[in-house]
């Protein structure tokens, strides 16, 4: 019990802290960033725009390889039967009056060639079933594929069968390959949004310089220096005497007041997951190209767990009247909203104070230096010392510390990482490092975070800040279509964006009706690839679906299902949702 509301109190703490400006503070020209560094900003998209202008156009991006195929699942005993007349070449259609499968479907599909987190070469072919908003796929180490199969795959299965350790069940999957994976060279319009999109993202760099096999979930124990330095802190500038809050009281209280009394004998069932329908792109991984587009829908289940007993505080409230567990309550809440306050005020005077200290007192000055020191030579700085350094050394100083540590979210509703990225994004404005500053906001509306999990709820609280880049004078549209586009051979450091949060972010634009005609034009694109097409009839799906009205939803659907009938895929399209 006592474990649940602690790692409760991480998750939401990030997300109470901030709650007093929303997600992040805004400034008094309605942006997450001040005016003077949104000025410095502009000052360095001009610079860029003009540098784009003289760029070679000359250079052109080829698609992802492409081509069409069936795809198969197989369970059970048969499996070895099948992959014996896989392997004898017999022909899809064959296949599929002899054997049961789970899945049988002829789709589009693209190939994708990359190195895992475990640095083995992987390759992989994926395939979107648009009309039943499902993916298939099948991944195989480098090494096995060139072993088992030869090129060009044109007339031929490729297949992984597997026996799973813990139940010794078959399990086979396969591709039958009608054509030959080929690429395309994309058109010169869009080569030319990759090529804008590559001016203004430096792919040089990264936001997060630590190892991502190197973070720790939660905040490292601080160092020694640290401590010194902010007990002396807190010592010069105390904060006033807090009043006891009890976690574990405030849960037990509001369970016991809701009538939500464990029950020690019965199942508990699943809840009951309701239906589910979105598109994803998983931008975390190394193979960004992988689409999410499944249905979820997962019947109520009774398993017999046993659920822990009442606590022992929750037997003691129990025994009291519903009106004093009230008077208990109202007193802990009094506690936490005194707290709140009081380290506001505390917090709101800090900068100051620590200024102040910094320019008079030698100690502080000191003490400051040796943790700063400290945390650089040892990787491990936090968020008050950050604050610190940005306020006396610099903001330069702070956003070097801030770039070497990787937060990661404890639950979905963390808003832990958001707050760094924005926190990194912030100092990167101030101190004119662009190439960090667009690629933290990126991140933030693309929502490109580690997390233990990213529940839909925690999702929908969350804000795209589009309006952040509209206003720096950016070829938004081109930006947008050049992270949106799939290449090969692509940087290690190549954006690609996340296909449900864009769309989502146009949305929310202030200049709307090109984007929305760029989207279509894309969709309906007989010289552009079929993968990329299929991307940007998601981009658009998810723009429709985050339209603030129905009437503006209908309308913008209204178009998509308009040209459906052209498209090399079949496309269900925009479904009004009452």
């Amino acid at each position: 019990m006592k474990y649940c509301i602690t790692l409760l109190a991480l998750c939401i703490a990030p997300m109470v802290c901030s709650q007093s400006y929303g997600e992040f503070k805004v400034h008094p020209n309605g942006l997450i960033y001040s005016p003077a560094a949104v000025g410095k900003l502009k000052h360095i998209v001009d610079s860029l725009n003009l540098k784009f202008k003289v760029c070679d156009f000359s250079k052109r991006f080829q698609s992802l390889p492409q081509a069409q195929g069936y795809y198969v699942t197989l369970e059970g005993t048969r499996c070895k039967e099948a992959l014996a007349d896989m392997k004898a070449g017999m022909a899809p259609e064959t296949f599929r009056q002899k054997y049961p499968t789970e899945t049988y479907a002829k789709l589009p599909l693209y190939e994708k060639r990359y190195t895992d987190y475990d640095k083995k070469p992987m390759i992989t072919w994926q395939m979107l079933d648009i009309e039943h908003n499902d993916q298939h796929g099948l991944e195989l180490p480098m090494a096995d594929y060139q072993t088992q199969f030869k090129e060009p795959l044109v007339q031929q299965w490729v297949y992984s069968y597997e026996v799973w350790d813990y139940d010794k069940s078959e399990h086979l999957t396969a591709i039958y390959f009608t054509s030959a994976p080929t690429r395309i060279t994309l058109p010169d319009n869009y080569s030319r949004a990759i090529q804008y999109a590559l001016c203004m993202i430096d792919t040089t760099q990264s936001v997060i310089l630590a190892d991502r096999d190197q973070f720790q979930r939660f905040e490292r124990k601080h160092t020694k220096a640290f401590s010194s330095f902010w007990n002396y802190l807190e010592k010069k500038y105390p904060r006033a005497k807090s009043r006891p809050f009890n976690y574990e009281l405030e849960f037990t209280l509001h369970q016991l007041n809701n009538d939500e009394t464990p029950d020690t004998t019965a199942a508990y069932p699943f809840d009951v997951a309701e239906e589910v329908d979105y598109t994803g792109i998983d931008t975390t991984a190394v193979d960004t190209t992988a689409v999410d587009t499944a249905v979820m829908v997962v019947d109520s289940v009774a398993l017999p767990i046993e659920p822990d007993k009442p606590s022992r505080m929750y037997r003691r409230l129990q025994r009291m009247s519903k009106e004093e567990r009230q008077k208990l309550m109202a007193e802990n809440e009094a506690n936490y909203r005194y707290n709140y306050v009081q380290d506001s005020i505390w917090e709101s005077h800090l900068a100051e104070r620590v200024q102040t200290l910094y320019a008079t007192d030698k100690k502080f000055k000191s003490l400051l230096h040796n943790a700063y020191e400290e945390a650089k030579s040892q990787n491990n700085s936090n968020t008050d010392l950050e604050r610190v350094v940005a306020w006396t050394l610099g903001g330069r100083e702070a956003l070097e510390m801030k770039r070497r540590r990787r937060v990661v979210g404890g639950c979905s509703m963390d808003q832990g990482p958001r707050i760094h990225a924005q926190e990194i994004a912030v100092l990167a404005a101030e101190t004119t490092h662009w190439e960090i500053f667009l690629r933290s906001h990126l991140d933030i509306m693309n929502d490109r975070f580690d997390r233990v999990s990213d529940g839909s709820y925690a999702y929908a609280g969350r804000k795209t800040y589009i309006r952040e880049l509209e206003v720096l004078d950016i070829n938004l549209t081109d930006l947008l279509v050049g992270i949106t586009l799939r290449i090969d051979d692509a940087s290690p450091h190549h954006y690609f964006s996340s296909i449900s949060r864009i769309g989502r972010a146009l949305a929310e634009s202030q200049n709307r009706e090109p984007i929305e005609k760029t989207m279509l034009a894309a969709v309906t694109a007989s010289d552009l690839d079929i993968y990329n097409r299929q991307l940007f009839y998601y981009l658009y799906l998810n723009y429709v679906y985050n339209l603030p009205e129905l009437a503006q939803r209908e309308a913008a659907g209204a178009q998509l299902n308009a040209v459906l009938a052209s498209l090399p895929f079949a496309a269900k399209g925009y479904v009004k949702k009452e």
